[in-house]
């Protein structure tokens, strides 16, 4: 195991974080309660970057793809801290930010904003890709609503 899985795991430790951890592959996943349903978290830790996705239980169906492909592209627009991201494939739609590793573990604060901010994201946005996926709302129209 790398001193960035280590690290990892032992600041999840520090938070009182429920987790489980894949050995094999240095992944750590959760599970946190939105505002909207379940948020599940994935923290994929490699040599120089820990990548953190966090994405609702749902999938997209597959005749509301193209929709909520345009809703993410709109929804990324001008975001400073991660991008939203859509399987075109099998539906899944989720939130992805990362932190690159250097000589130094990033400080807990930071790691916490990495950790929280895709959870955050999912239960802004939410509303908006729910009112497409099942009320056919405009794409642009519910975007918006979700960022006033």
């Amino acid at each position: 195991m790398s001193p960035q899985v280590d690290q990892v795991s032992a600041y999840l430790d520090r938070g009182g974080i429920k987790y489980e951890q894949d050995f094999e592959t240095s992944f750590f996943r959760m599970l946190f309660e939105g505002k909207h349903g379940d948020i599940r978290v994935l923290i994929v830790v490699e040599d120089s970057l820990v990548q953190v996705f966090a994405h609702p239980a749902n999938k997209v169906p597959e005749e509301n793809r193209s929709a909520i492909a345009e809703a993410v592209c709109r929804a990324n627009y001008g975001l400073k801290v991660g991008k939203f991201e859509l399987d075109m494939a099998d539906g899944e739609l989720r939130y992805q930010t990362s932190v690159p590793l250097g000589d130094e573990f990033p400080d807990d604060s930071v790691m916490d904003h990495v950790l929280y901010v895709g959870g955050a994201m999912i239960d802004r946005y939410m509303p908006a890709f729910l009112s497409i996926i099942y009320g056919n709302e405009d794409v642009k129209l519910a975007i918006q609503a979700a960022e006033l």
